[in-house]
């Protein structure tokens, strides 16, 4: 549960870091973080989830994970790589 609590804030951070270059992004996070963060107070608040409340927890977990890895990919790889690649390109065209 702390690691979850941990990657909640980290999620909920999220947006802010896509905020400036990538405001679309940001904008389309934000309703997984509402969901995410109403579906942990609803964890907490009910002793008993039943199924459908860990699926809907382990999903919008999973789908929070997997944007905010798409993302930081988006943001700090993808623009090493491009640049690598321009660097390669005018190394073999000399």
């Amino acid at each position: 549960m702390d690691v979850f609590i941990v990657y909640l804030f980290i999620a909920t951070a999220t947006p802010l870091f896509l905020w400036v270059e990538h405001r679309k992004w940001a904008m389309l996070h934000i309703p997984f973080v509402i969901a995410l963060w109403f579906a942990f107070i609803y964890y907490v608040a009910v002793p008993e989830l039943g199924g459908w409340g860990h699926i809907t927890l382990w999903s919008l977990f999973i789908a929070n994970f997997a944007f905010a890895h798409l993302a930081a990919f988006w943001l700090y790889a993808a623009p090493f790589i491009r640049k690598e690649r321009e660097k390669r390109m005018i190394s073999t065209t000399k």
